[in-house]
C-alpha cells in the first residue's frame, strides 16, 4: 500500500462506494446497465471499510477510540446510502428499503451497546457479516440487471421479488437484534444482579 494512502482516506473511499452505490441504483431507474455503478461502489465500499484499520493496525498507527468512534460512524451512514439506493432503484420499494434499514440498525445498536456492556463486539451473526450482505446485494443487482424483474400485484401495489428478499432480510435482522438482547441481558444479569 502507498505511504500518501491513510487509514482516514479508506474510509473515506468506502462511505464513497456507498453514495456511488445509491448513485447507481437511482440511475438504474433510467437505464438498467447504469446498475453497474452500483457494483461498482460496492466493491470500494467493501475495499474501504475492509482495509482502513487493518491498515492502521499494520503500521502500528492505531487510534482505539478515534478509529472505532470513526468506523462504525460512517458505517452508518454509508448503509444509509446503500439502503435507499435499494430503495430507488427498479428493485425494490423504498418502503421496504427503509424497513431492512431500521432493522439494521436495531443489530448495530445492540452490538454497540452489548460492546460497550461487556467489552465484546461482534460484526457477524449466524455467519452473515457486512462482507456478505454486500455480496447478497450485488448478487441481486447483478440478477436484475440481466434478468427481468418478477413483480406481483398486491392491492394495486406492484411488489417485487426483491421486496419479499429485502423484507425476509430485514426480519432475519430484526430477529437476531431481538435474540442477541435477550441472551446478552441475560447474561448480563447474572454478571450483575439486583443489590439487596
Amino acid at each position: 500500500m502507498p505511504s500518501w494512502i491513510k487509514s482516514d482516506g479508506l474510509t473515506a473511499l468506502g462511505l464513497a462506494g456507498a453514495m456511488l452505490t445509491c448513485l447507481g441504483d437511482w440511475l438504474g431507474c433510467f437505464h438498467i446497465g447504469l446498475m453497474w455503478l452500483a457494483i461498482a461502489g460496492l466493491f470500494f465500499n467493501w475495499l474501504g471499510d475492509s482495509l482502513d484499520g487493518t491498515l492502521a493496525r499494520y503500521r502500528g498507527a492505531e487510534r482505539p477510540q478515534y478509529g472505532f468512534f470513526l468506523d462504525h460512524t460512517i458505517d452508518g451512514f454509508a448503509m444509509a446510502f446503500v439502503a435507499i439506493g435499494v430503495g430507488l432503484s427498479p428493485m425494490a420499494h423504498l418502503q421496504t428499503a427503509m424497513f431492512a434499514l431500521i432493522c439494521y440498525y436495531l443489530v448495530v445498536i445492540s452490538s454497540l451497546t452489548t460492546c460497550l456492556a461487556t467489552g465484546v463486539f461482534r460484526v457477524s451473526f449466524g455467519g452473515v457479516g457486512p462482507t456478505e450482505v454486500r455480496l447478497g446485494i450485488t448478487a441481486a443487482t447483478l440478477a436484475a440487471i440481466f434478468l427481468p424483474i418478477p413483480s406481483v400485484a398486491i392491492m394495486g401495489v406492484h411488489v417485487t421479488l426483491y421486496d419479499f428478499l429485502v423484507g425476509a432480510f430485514a426480519a432475519g435482522l430484526a430477529i437476531t437484534a431481538i435474540i442477541h438482547t435477550a441472551i446478552t441481558a441475560s447474561k448480563l444479569a447474572k454478571i450483575d444482579p439486583p443489590r439487596a
